[in-house]
């Protein structure tokens, strides 16, 4: 699903600045589909180009102008269509994988630090997630808690994986030296 289809979902709830829509993503399903302001601005605009969206700005005194967006009934039907296409198989984009994938050469204190801060910052992850699912989880319906559900159970997972394997990496040494 894009950044467009993600935004006409959010405004089915309701009108919501930029900001707004920026905060939803952190605040909802930012663990599985997060974007920048500089993806979700361009995609106003183009939604409201196709007539899935308008805009009203408020005047504010001593602050911008806001801006709120809402959806108009073709952005409705096309949010329901798009729900209706296939699910695409998800797109895992890790930056800890990665560091860990090139580690080989990395030295034994330099592999030491990067997995304890794997570990750190998946847990700081679960902990944050936790926390954010308990202040909201009266805000959500099933599916929503579904999803965030599923978000702690993958965390979880990857600790408990993480806490697994991690041994085994940490006593190998490097194949080569730099």
């Amino acid at each position: 699903m894009d950044v467009k289809t993600i935004i006409l979902g959010f405004l089915n709830y309701g009108e919501m600045s930029g900001y707004d829509i920026k905060q939803a993503f952190t605040n909802s399903i930012g663990f599985f589909y997060d974007a920048s302001f500089g993806a979700i601005y361009p995609a106003l605009r183009k939604l409201e180009e196709e007539g899935y969206v308008t805009k009203q700005e408020i005047i504010q005194s001593g602050k911008p102008n806001k801006i709120l967006y809402r959806i108009t009934e073709a952005g409705k039907a096309g949010f329901k269509q798009e729900l209706q296409t296939p699910i695409l198989p998800p797109v895992l984009r890790s930056d800890m994988l990665v560091k860990i994938f090139f580690s080989n050469n990395r030295t034994g204190a330099e592999k030491q630090e990067l997995l304890e801060n794997c570990m750190e910052l998946q847990r700081n992850m679960l902990k944050q997630s936790r926390e954010s699912y308990s202040k909201l989880i009266d805000t959500f319906d099933d599916y929503q808690k579904f999803c965030w559900e599923y978000t702690i159970h993958h965390l979880e997972s990857t600790i408990s994986f993480l806490e697994e394997k991690m041994p085994a990496l940490q006593k190998k040494e490097p194949a080569y030296s730099m």
